[in-house]
């Protein structure tokens, strides 16, 4: 197999919008939110500072992913340098500094709109460190620390960007955690400290496994991605796929990009249109965790 190219391909810039997976479940729960999120310039009766307090919002939950997802880049690149045995104890202090920096250094939504009077770091750190030892404990783990080290150098770990890629001409983003060759065999792995969303998430790995195809020419059959949950228990989520699922997943990406495009007035230069054609969804769990909630009160 020939060696991969560790780096997607820079396409030159376009200001139309490109699809992936968190863009379009935002449009589709609420079109409302989507257009603070992504069209935040275009809102006309709310202060700049204001707006821009609110799009930095974070969430607990959202700061563990990311703690968790650092710590992991971490390891793995540990692992290109040695295989020697991972300090454990060592590893985990090393996550509680990282989430005591993060979480320093955020504002929470949960604080900001009055949820909770702070966040509860301890119950944090404690979650963090069940996802790693999960992992660590994990039959994933042995098998990279037995098998895919010996091709260490051909790893792709967190990669710089935003994954763009092209799906069937599309454009579209696709950022992967971890791609790695096993003998003739290519896999992804992505991480998650979340539930489980099957339908979602296996929309998610058909987008990396095209991703791959495209951009690393690597022939299908030899491409496995997969989801790694690490909270509260170890658990997998894989996919096989065909010229059929291909087809139907190509068909269904450009059906959820003509419908983002519909809400634009000038489809080439993503403007959307007034926010008045992007009603708000209101239910309670929903507005609950929206950072824009205050602006629709």
């Amino acid at each position: 197999m020939k060696p991969i190219e560790l780096n997607f391909p820079n396409y030159p810039f376009t200001s139309i919008l490109g699809w992936s997976i968190s863009r379009f479940e935002l449009f589709d729960k609420c079109k409302r939110q989507y257009f603070y999120q992504y069209y935040s310039k275009h809102v006309k009766d709310v202060p700049n500072y204001k707006l821009s307090i609110m799009k930095e919002l974070t969430s607990a939950a959202l700061e563990v992913g990311n703690v968790v997802h650092d710590c992991m880049e971490v390891l793995l690149k540990r692992l290109q340098q040695s295989d020697s045995k991972i300090d454990e104890e060592r590893f985990f202090n090393f996550a509680d500094e990282k989430l005591k920096e993060y979480f320093s250094k955020k504002t929470f939504m949960e604080v900001y709109y009055g949820h909770v009077p702070s966040v509860n770091i301890s119950a944090a750190s404690e979650k963090v460190r069940t996802c790693l030892q999960n992992f660590l404990n994990s039959p994933c783990f042995s098998w990279i620390y037995m098998k895919a080290i010996f091709n260490r150098t051909g790893w792709m770990i967190e990669p710089g960007g935003y994954g763009e890629t092209r799906l069937d001409g599309m454009k579209a983003y696709c950022k992967m955690d971890f791609l790695f060759p096993v003998n003739d065999e290519v896999y992804i792995l992505d991480w998650k400290t979340g539930s489980k969303d099957e339908s979602k998430h296996a929309a998610q790995l058909m987008g990396y496994a095209v991703a791959a195809n495209s951009n690393f020419s690597i022939p299908w059959n030899r491409i496995f991605p997969k989801i790694i949950y690490l909270n509260p228990q170890y658990d997998e989520l894989e996919i096989t796929f065909g010229e059929d699922d291909l087809k139907n997943f190509f068909e269904t990406i450009r059906t959820q990009t003509d419908e983002m495009y519909s809400f634009c007035r000038d489809v080439d230069q993503n403007l959307p249109r007034d926010i008045s054609e992007f009603p708000p969804s209101p239910s309670p769990g929903l507005c609950r965790n929206c950072k824009f909630q205050g602006l629709c009160i």
